[in-house]
């Protein structure tokens, strides 16, 4: 088998190992041989010359006194991902895998951003895999196959992922359900691929497995990955960020007038850029999905552009703000969701805090909406959550959804002093009683410029390009404020 690595470069590995002296030394070789640049060796506390082993091989060992699989995972990751590899593989130490087949787990990188090495029946020695690890293998697959709509077949020990997408789908897990998270989170991501792609499984070369080797211990690991599986792979509610390209005449028109376009054109790219950041953090946090609704086909490039990773950009098909909120929840009813967040791209510093307020807010409530007040009478955010009840009469739940939004938001007015009371008045009226979340403000004119600075003063490290705008205009910021 050919050992280049096509496609991606700067491919580490990461190896959990905890006495592996037996398999450590062949495993590192075989990983570098088959093209990985760096191959961490992360030692749960080692007493058998594990660590001198693997560092004669060609390894960097890390010390993770902290015992979990997850743990030496997240920590094997993160110095990877620290060291800018475009992608990083996941293997156990004991032999099991075989490293050779790094190269086709990686060329499957072309086709995905996680790549699942899948024991093939026929590719696994037999008594590798005792029977009640097939057994809960085949039942958290199915879990996840069944909550989720796509198919995956197995919970390997060895696969490898893209770093933006470990980095966007934070599984954080200390224990054994570290690979559950990952997939499941992967699975219910729509910016991630998930492939699978067969590999080898050999029975361990020495020591004995802390899990799989021990009934007890396999039974109690299978219950806390089911339990994994279903808190993980249930549908997310949707964050939306409305969003418009920064074009001449398109984005903040009022404030163009006032401090000339090229300053406008320059600010709202800073406040797309650092806002999708800061609210993709927080995203990830509250394990919601990111899409961004532009209003135009020409905005969806150059607002991907800025948004970077991890958005889903998406044109609305609706005219005006008004049908981009319709657009916008419908969307999430038909992607399985039953909550979402409409947050305004002008209120780029809003503290994740708000965001967190408002997802327990709609949690609280089944039929609840949620209104983030604007000192000018207007609102920053619009939440709703809703029940699907009845799957054999989902064509008419979407339709009186529908009809409730086209409601809402025909009725409200969009901009104006009085946009937050119409919009209160309109939900009210269809049964969305709103809550109404505590004041910030929003970027409409220059004179909502000094309240942006000084939010941006208090976090200069979440917004690196807008305090570099307001540093170079701080003449402006001062007379206009």
């Amino acid at each position: 088998m050919s050992s280049a690595l096509p496609a991606v470069h700067g491919i580490a590995a990461v190896v959990p190992v905890l006495d592996e002296v037996t398999a450590i030394g062949r495993l590192v070789r075989g990983l570098r041989g088959a093209g990985a640049c760096c191959v961490y060796a992360v030692d749960g506390g080692s007493r058998d010359g594990t660590q001198r082993a693997a560092r004669a091989a060609g390894a960097l060992v890390l010390d993770e006194p902290r015992r979990g699989y997850g743990r030496a995972c997240i920590t094997g990751g993160k110095a990877a991902a620290s060291q800018y590899h475009e992608a990083i593989a996941f293997l156990d130490g004991d032999g099991s895998c075989d490293p050779a087949d790094l190269t086709a787990l990686v060329a499957g990188l072309e086709h995905g951003d996680l790549v699942l090495g899948r024991r093939s029946p026929a590719l696994t020695e037999r008594g590798a895999l005792p029977w009640h690890a097939r057994l809960g293998n085949a039942l958290v697959t199915r879990v996840l196959t069944v909550r989720t709509g796509q198919r995956v077949s197995d919970l390997p020990p060895f696969k490898v992922v893209r770093s933006v997408a470990l980095h966007r789908l934070d599984p954080d897990h200390a224990g054994y359900g570290w690979t559950v998270q990952l997939i499941a989170r992967a699975l219910t991501d729509p910016a991630t691929r998930v492939v699978e792609r067969p590999v080898r499984f050999h029975k361990r070369e020495g020591g004995r497995s802390k899990v799989s080797g021990q009934l007890t211990a396999s039974l109690a690991a299978g219950r806390a990955m089911l339990r994994m599986a279903i808190a993980e792979s249930g549908r997310r509610p949707v964050l939306a960020l409305m969003a418009k390209a920064p074009r001449d005449g398109h984005a903040k028109t009022r404030l163009a007038a006032e401090i000339g376009q090229v300053e406008t054109r320059a600010l709202w790219a800073a406040c797309l850029a650092d806002g999708a950041a800061s609210l993709g953090a927080a995203a990830r946090a509250l394990r919601m999905r990111q899409v961004a609704i532009v209003p135009e086909a020409r905005d969806e490039e150059p607002v991907r552009r800025l948004l970077g990773d991890g958005w889903e950009v998406t044109v609305q098909e609706r005219p005006e703000l008004s049908g981009g909120l319709i657009d916008c929840f419908l969307r999430a009813f038909d992607g399985g969701s039953t909550s979402a967040l409409a947050v305004g791209a002008d209120s780029p510093t809003l503290p994740r805090a708000f965001l967190t307020l408002a997802v327990d807010t709609l949690g609280r409530r089944p039929h609840g909406a949620v209104l983030g007040t604007c000192l000018d009478g207007g609102y920053y955010l619009v939440g709703l959550r809703w029940v699907r009840r009845r799957p054999l009469m989902g064509a008419w739940q979407r339709r009186r959804f529908e009809i409730r939004l086209q409601r809402v938001f025909g009725a409200a007015r969009m901009g104006g002093s009085d946009a937050l009371s119409t919009t209160q008045v309109a939900l009210a009226s269809v049964g969305w009683k709103p809550i109404l979340l505590p004041a910030w403000d929003d970027l409409d004119v220059a004179a909502d410029l000094g309240a942006l600075a000084l939010s941006v003063e208090q976090r200069r490290a979440d917004f690196p390009r807008l305090s570099s705008w307001l540093e170079r205009n701080a003449a402006i910021v001062q007379r206009r404020s």
